[in-house]
């Protein structure tokens, strides 16, 4: 099996969007005028804006999960790292309402465990149409059942 790749592009583009104004904004203290007064408030702003915001579009860009034979890799939130399930550990995987947002219900995978522990949803490639979250879980439903090799008698 191929590795594949699922990304939540919508919050992808937006958060990269949002540190991008940082971006901007950080670099403005680093004008002729600010450097010659030694305005020494806007230099330390500056110096932690940019590397901030640049740390941010790159960590918004490694949002999504990773498939493959092995397991599942989860980066659902910019300040977390990677998480890592074994397909081993996965029992079922269901599409259920996880969190709301500005009163709109958001609805995502959700993996069950062999062994019991609590169910963990993946809330990084979640989406408000309750359609888009049923395609997404499908398709890891799809890649958690092998596929059964079929004989034909002749």
């Amino acid at each position: 099996m191929s590795p594949i790749t699922i990304r939540p592009r919508i919050q992808i583009a937006i958060l990269v969007i949002c540190f991008a104004v940082f971006l901007l904004i950080g670099t403005t203290y680093f004008n002729a005028d600010v450097i010659a007064k030694r305005d020494w408030f806007g230099i330390i702003l500056g110096v932690t804006i940019v590397p901030a915001s640049l740390w941010g579009i790159w960590r918004a860009l490694g949002l999504g999960i990773r498939i493959d034979d092995n397991g599942i890799r989860i980066r659902s939130q910019i300040d977390s790292r990677q998480r890592f399930i074994p397909w081993s550990q996965v029992e079922s995987v269901e599409c259920a309402a996880v969190d709301a947002r500005a009163g709109i219900t958001i609805h995502a995978p959700v993996l069950h465990f062999r062994d019991g522990t609590a169910p963990l949803p993946i809330t990084g490639i979640g989406s408000y149409s309750i359609k888009a979250a049923e395609a997404t879980t499908e398709r890891l439903r799809a890649l958690l059942t092998p596929p059964r090799e079929t004989t034909v008698e002749g």
